[in-house]
């Protein structure tokens, strides 16, 4: 499910002229910036907004095009950004090109940034599935140097271009090792009333009513999975709101922490929290399935996100299981 950040959220310039109109494509070309990429965006993505920002202007104010030139652009959030948009001619591919492939820009460059992690390229192709499903775009993925003379997109995404641009998983999957001695598991029953979840905070359930493994891996008490051990856990969980208005964005995904509850960084399952949005009835109901690798100092944790204005109830936080693999 692609992550659209529209032009309005991040303050895009209106184009100072028409777009021509792209019926459908060959398939998309991959770019990158060919400059510095500062490596704050991989921590921050407000500054993956004024790169993007700083794009626009460079191609509008510098190289006198009406718009910046790609058509979606995507950050190592997973972020898809709209440029040009579906259906309108890019300015990336070259002269003579840019009607036969749409442009999509990994924001990686030739310093700071210069490999894209996993969930870039998840975005990459989130961005080529939607210009192929929303676009009329072909099945073909080439970069931009297939056609014209330029190092773009650098050669660490020109060979994943090169490999058919598979998503990471596909490439390599995780590996686990072999088991060492009997194997833990772990049930969770879930919550044992409702409970509110406050707005523009991170809530991590996990959850309040728990059995306890013979191991002791798990502690009683819930807030997380908390195994004092290296170890693998494959992990499910099921999680149903109410409470928000129709339509209203909520975030819901595994993440990794610290024995304390600092954020270590999300795993759900690529780097990020899942989006899902809430019914006409205001409510979310999520499945949520994940492979965690968790260190002796680590805790694994469910966390959701929300902004509602109104009081959000979390009715259901139902059974878990994490079967527990010891790793070296």
């Amino acid at each position: 499910m692609i992550d659209l950040v529209s032009r309005a959220d991040w303050g895009a310039r209106a184009p100072s002229g028409s777009y021509t109109t792209l019926t459908a494509t060959r398939g998309v070309k991959v770019h990158y910036t060919g400059g510095h990429v500062d490596p704050a965006t991989l921590a921050n993505h407000g500054q993956c907004v004024a790169a993007v920002r700083g794009i626009q202007g460079g191609h509008m104010n510098g190289n006198g095009w009406i718009d910046i030139g790609y058509s979606l652009i995507v950050c190592s959030h997973r972020k898809v950004f709209v440029g040009r948009g579906l259906h309108h001619v890019p300015a990336a591919n070259g002269p003579g090109l840019n009607s036969g492939h749409y442009a999509v820009l990994g924001l990686v460059g030739t310093s700071g940034v210069v490999t894209p992690p996993d969930a870039m390229l998840h975005g990459i192709r989130d961005a080529i599935e939607y210009l192929r499903e929303e676009g009329d775009a072909g099945t073909e993925i080439r970069g931009h140097r297939d056609g014209y003379a330029t190092s773009c997109p650098g050669d660490a995404l020109y060979t994943w271009v090169q490999a058919g641009a598979p998503r990471p998983f596909t490439t390599t999957p995780p590996t686990e090792p072999p088991e060492e001695e009997e194997v833990p598991e772990v049930v969770s029953l879930g919550l044992s009333a409702e409970t509110t979840i406050k707005p523009n905070i991170t809530h991590q359930p996990w959850w309040t009513e728990e059995y306890r493994d013979t191991a002791s891996w798990h502690p009683a008490g819930g807030q997380s999975i908390a195994p004092d051990a290296d170890v693998w856990a494959d992990v499910a969980a099921f999680i149903a709101l109410r409470g928000l208005t129709p339509g209203e964005k909520v975030e819901i995904g595994f993440t990794r922490h610290l024995a304390e509850g600092t954020l270590v960084d999300y795993a759900w399952p690529t780097g990020r929290l899942m989006t899902v949005h809430a019914d006409a009835d205001g409510r979310v109901e999520a499945n949520i399935g994940g492979h965690l690798k968790l260190s002796a100092t680590q805790r694994g944790r469910v966390t959701i996100r929300h902004a509602s204005a109104g009081t959000v109830t979390m009715e259901t936080a139902s059974a878990f299981k994490a079967i527990l693999h010891r790793y070296t």
